[in-house]
């Protein structure tokens, strides 16, 4: 990687921040809604569907270089799905955009992130007809008070030996149905399709909402396809500290939470699919690191919760959401996804100025890039 292209990953200030990619698009939907509504009222919908989908690609693409959605009328409004497909950084993109719609077009349309639960759902798909009674589903609650699922379903057992990417796809489609495409997110943990009957009791699939609602989580139930509440969902990770010298960063961790796994997991893994992704649409996820030398163990995570608070309120609202964080051997880290990172930023180097760390840095989570001191340590 030339030098030039290190420095454009290891702080992509350049780029048109999702902040005000969501304030354009926005301007241009509710400017050109009018013509989605006339395109979703012509009698001939087939011939207007490829024009109506291209025309709401078009009103969303200054905020989405690949946007995904499903348009619709419930009787009452029109709808705009944003649709994340289980990606769920982009869940979190989704939010973020859902969150600054306009007031006067909510007057007209229902926003939504995520396709809605279905009690009553079949599947059409891959030359194979499936109702979500069709599949039976072995359940039980992880230790983080997520889902655990093996499911079976006979129809689909001749595919899953001659395609079993074809027939997962077919299983995530249904789950969707059954628990809603956020719920899904939020409470499934793993997920084993069976080619053959599991053992002990099982129930069919259309039963697993009921099954989350009384076992897994009754309080958060009613909630569980709001995208705000499924973003809050921690999951605890450890890991074996490094005992090398000169680390690679993180490697020091022996403790971490995370809302947003998949960020986490591709760093480690030097994969950049999300960052690359996130990046085209201005969006940075990151995290801020400093040493931990001086600070009682006891008052670590007082310190992280303090630096997120006193950083959140310098820079307002709208510009960061804070994802987590983790305690190494050496340092600390506070992770972040960023929709204006030059506010960001700025904002972080008047809080690290005044906090208690010799230092302070940031890194974006791009496992391949260098990091850009925020704070240098005073020399004697």
């Amino acid at each position: 990687m030339d030098e030039e292209r290190m420095r454009e990953l290891s702080l992509p200030v350049g780029l048109k921040p999702f902040r005000i990619r969501t304030r354009e698009a926005w301007a241009a939907f509710l400017e050109g809604e009018g013509e989605l509504r006339a395109l979703m009222e012509e009698p001939d919908r087939e011939a207007a569907g490829e024009r109506l989908v291209a025309r709401c690609g078009e009103l969303l693409a200054p905020a989405f270089s690949s946007p995904s959605f499903e348009l619709g009328h419930n009787g009452e409004k029109y709808e705009l799905i944003l649709v994340p497909e289980g990606d769920r950084a982009r869940m979190f993109q989704m939010a973020y955009f859902r969150r600054y719609a306009p007031e006067e077009l909510l007057e007209r349309w229902n926003v939504q992130v995520g396709r809605s639960r279905s009690e009553s759902f079949s599947l059409r798909m891959y030359g194979q007809e499936i109702a979500l009674g069709d599949v039976q589903a072995w359940a039980e609650k992880t230790e983080d008070g997520g889902l655990g699922l093996s499911l079976y379903c006979e129809k689909l057992a001749p595919l899953m030996k001659e395609n079993e990417d074809q027939a997962y796809s077919i299983i995530y489609i249904l789950l969707d149905q059954a628990l809603g495409e956020l719920a899904a997110m939020r409470y499934v943990d793993y997920l084993e399709v069976l080619t053959a009957p599991g053992e002990g009791e099982s129930m069919p699939l259309d039963s697993l909402a009921g099954f989350v609602s009384g076992e897994v989580d009754p309080e958060g139930w009613p909630r569980a396809n709001d995208p705000e509440l499924s973003g809050q969902r921690y999951t605890a990770y450890e890991g074996t500290p490094s005992e090398e010298e000169d680390f690679d960063l993180r490697r020091d961790v022996y403790v971490g939470v995370t809302c947003c796994v998949p960020l986490i997991k591709s760093y480690y893994q030097g994969d950049d699919y999300y960052m690359d992704r996130l990046h085209q649409d201005g969006v940075v996820p990151g995290f801020f690191y400093y040493p931990l030398d001086g600070v009682d163990p006891k008052e670590v995570l007082d310190l992280r919760e303090q630096l997120e608070q006193a950083i959140q309120a310098r820079c307002g609202e709208g510009v960061v959401t804070f994802t987590g964080g983790a305690t190494g051997t050496t340092l600390g880290y506070l992770d972040f996804i960023a929709w204006d990172l030059k506010v960001l930023l700025d904002s972080a180097v008047e809080v690290f100025a005044g906090a208690p760390v010799a230092w302070a840095a940031f890194h974006s989570f791009r496992f391949l890039v260098n990091g850009i001191g925020l704070k240098a340590e005073e020399q004697e």
